[in-house]
């Protein structure tokens, strides 16, 4: 495990490295020896902090290169809350597989992204050809849909007038990262024909059928995967407990590494 920060002095990005355990071994096939982790945001990156550590650990014992970091403005990384913005994190995404690509000597790595992250990755991997998999796992789809569905609706009514930034789950949200996450709509359309897609859901969802209708259309090799598990993200508690749905995080691994199911 190796911590270290990259990016830009403007943008330094806290991000941890974790080389395989086993090189070449488990399964993993050519071209698909590395991996960047894409956090969700707010309470559900506290929550999910705990199933990335052991999603990173399953995977580097397949033989995969790791790179988990957090993005401007949160956890580690340079940047206040109220900075956030979509764009931004979106090309610390970019900045992400570049640099492991550069640190483990690749020529293209695969993403997998949870919640907001997933949505993250997917707009991160449109127009770029060294992105072989994509994997999306409980994505937000809607945008305005994810805000609805926070935790004591704290914008039931909106962004509170003449306010610019609030608390929410302890975190802060600025107006325009509102503004932002309230149009937004994950669209696949745009991605590589050759990225191949896995949608890996904890639940039978409207929003998930709706993306799974996309990806059916779309020219290009995808796979849905329901595994029946925990996947409230944003119920957080007091003690800002983890959550560890330990089927899914499995049947992640074993699709990234190529893994045949017995």
């Amino acid at each position: 495990m190796n911590p270290f920060y990259f990016g830009s002095r403007e943008r330094a990005l806290y991000g941890v490295y974790h080389p395989p355990r086993i090189q070449g071994g488990g399964g993993g096939s050519v071209g698909r020896d590395g991996v960047v982790l894409c956090y969700p945001f707010g309470v559900e990156y506290m929550r999910a902090h705990r199933a990335f550590r052991q999603l990173t650990t399953l995977l580097t014992r397949q033989g995969l290169h790791v790179l988990r970091f957090d993005y401007y403005g949160t956890g580690d990384s340079m940047g206040a809350g109220t900075e956030a913005e979509l764009n931004g994190w979106i090309e610390d995404v970019e900045t992400a597989i570049q640099e492991l690509k550069d640190t483990a000597g690749l020529r293209s790595v695969g993403l997998i992204g949870l919640r907001l992250g997933a949505a993250l990755a997917a707009r991160a991997a449109v127009g770029r050809s060294d992105v072989d998999r994509l994997v999306l796992w409980d994505p937000v789809v809607s945008g305005a849909h994810y805000l609805a569905s926070l935790p004591g609706a704290p914008f039931a009514g909106g962004f509170p007038a003449g306010a610019e930034a609030m608390g929410v789950g302890g975190f802060p949200v600025s107006r325009s990262f509102y503004q932002q996450l309230h149009g937004f709509e994950l669209d696949t359309s745009d991605l590589p024909a050759r990225t191949e897609v896995e949608l890996m859901v904890s639940r039978h969802d409207p929003e998930f059928e709706r993306l799974r209708e996309r990806l059916a259309v779309r020219n290009g090799p995808h796979h849905m995967e329901v595994v029946p598990s925990e996947g409230n993200w944003a119920e957080g508690d007091a003690f800002g407990s983890a959550l560890l749905p330990q089927g899914i995080i499995q049947a992640i691994v074993d699709r990234v590494a190529g893994v045949e199911a017995s």
